[in-house]
């Protein structure tokens, strides 16, 4: 049981650079995932016109298309930011680290 005392909780521990910059690829590559699909949905979406002459299909059709774009669009720029403050974080890290003044 003393091991277990010794180790430290994952809230105590500071994020590492490499853990930040692993962290970041991984939100960069998700995001760069849905914007891939965003295009292609709106695209598709664009070329694709309606099939029905009755309002309220259309206007829930658009609805629809809207709600799609946007909410792929939000989730892109969600994980693009997170991506974005991973990095900054890890800047911030290694320049707090280089000019870090040593304790007396």
């Amino acid at each position: 049981m003393p091991e277990e005392a010794k180790l430290q909780s994952p809230q105590d521990a500071a994020p590492s650079p490499f853990k930040n910059l692993t962290g970041a690829a991984i939100s960069a590559t998700i995001a760069t995932g849905l914007y891939s699909f965003t295009n292609m949905v709106a695209h598709k979406l664009a070329t694709a016109p309606l099939q029905t002459t009755n309002t309220l299909a259309n206007r829930l059709a658009t609805l629809v298309r809207t709600l799609l774009l946007a909410l792929g669009s939000g989730a892109t720029m969600i994980f693009a930011a997170i991506a974005l403050g991973l990095v900054l974080l890890t800047i911030k890290q290694v320049f707090t680290t280089i000019f870090r003044k040593p304790q007396a």
